[in-house]
């Protein structure tokens, strides 16, 4: 068995989608601090409106990062996986990108269909995917790191010894 550098994702690519995630984390959590710790019949801080604001700029900058990892790792491993019989690593995957696919949904309906009185509960749904989607792709990021070492194992013992 060999590694498939292939699915190797370019350092590039990476520091786009952690930069991006880096950000709507830095945006979304202090929101969810901000918009909760206050007073129910307290107003907005302009805080608030300025971290929807970059979270909304970060979210696009992941969902372009996103369409390029779809395209270079996403469906090429999908198809790699299962000739290679990676079940674990397919499933871990499938949760990343249902979950990911959740949060963009509910947030598209935060901010253009939900009525005022859904937005609690679409909120935090939306966070509770978001957390879900992180912890799928530290599995699915456990997982791959284990093919690769059990890979290059493989083909040290298969070698051919010099003489």
């Amino acid at each position: 068995m060999r590694h498939h550098h292939a699915l190797k994702i370019p350092r590039w690519q990476k520091r786009w989608l952690y930069t991006g995630f880096a950000l709507l984390l830095l945006s979304g959590l202090p929101w969810l601090l901000l918009h909760y710790g206050r007073d129910a019949d307290a107003l907005p801080t302009t805080g608030e409106a300025w971290l929807m604001r970059l979270h909304g700029l970060a979210s696009m900058f992941c969902l372009l990062g996103l369409g390029m990892l779809t395209s270079s790792h996403l469906l090429p491993g999908w198809r790699l996986s299962g000739r290679m019989g990676w079940a674990q690593q397919r499933s871990t995957g499938l949760w990343v990108s249902v979950s990911l696919a959740l949060c963009v949904l509910l947030a598209y309906g935060l901010s253009y269909m939900f009525p005022e009185s859904l937005h609690a509960g679409a909120g935090w749904a939306h966070a509770g995917t978001a957390v879900m989607a992180l912890s799928s792709w530290w599995r699915h990021r456990r997982l791959a790191r284990r093919h690769v070492a059990a890979n290059v194992a493989a083909a040290r013992v298969q070698m051919p010894t010099r003489k």
